[in-house]
């Protein structure tokens, strides 16, 4: 399993991010109503909620299943970049609703670790690229 990572540092960043999938996927899926809060939404946003937890969690398995595949990353170039450009989109309009560039007046929060976490998907997913092409570009 190491070996198909290229070594321990890309098995471990890899299963971070799954962490941090997990953790989001579980917040999304079985407490939308705290999400639904910390956002300034109404209970009648949990269906959407909900309804995008669905696509989060498919990206979750498809990692888990990469993760334990015999063959590992080997030709998976579509799930790594998909998580790298998901991230980068997700970093900018952190960046751009922290700064207040854009929605000033919606009424949610945003704080200094959601865009750390958006800086570490980005940052990782970029890394888990480089560091596996020879493996996901087969």
């Amino acid at each position: 399993m190491i070996a198909n990572f290229n070594g321990i540092f890309y098995i471990i960043l890899n299963v971070l991010i799954l962490l941090l999938f997990t953790m989001y996927v579980f917040r999304i899926l079985f407490a939308p109503a705290g999400l639904a809060k910390e956002f300034n939404m109404d209970k009648s946003s949990i269906f959407i909620i909900r309804y995008l937890g669905c696509f989060a969690l498919a990206a979750l398995f498809i990692g888990v299943y990469i993760l334990f595949r015999p063959n590992g990353p080997e030709g998976t170039w579509v799930y790594y970049n998909f998580l790298f450009l998901v991230a980068l989109f997700t970093l900018i309009y952190d960046f751009a609703y922290y700064f207040k560039l854009i929605d000033r007046d919606i009424g949610a929060k945003n704080s200094k670790m959601d865009l750390g976490f958006s800086i570490f998907l980005t940052v990782g997913s970029a890394l888990l690229i480089t560091g596996l092409s020879d493996k996901i570009y087969m």
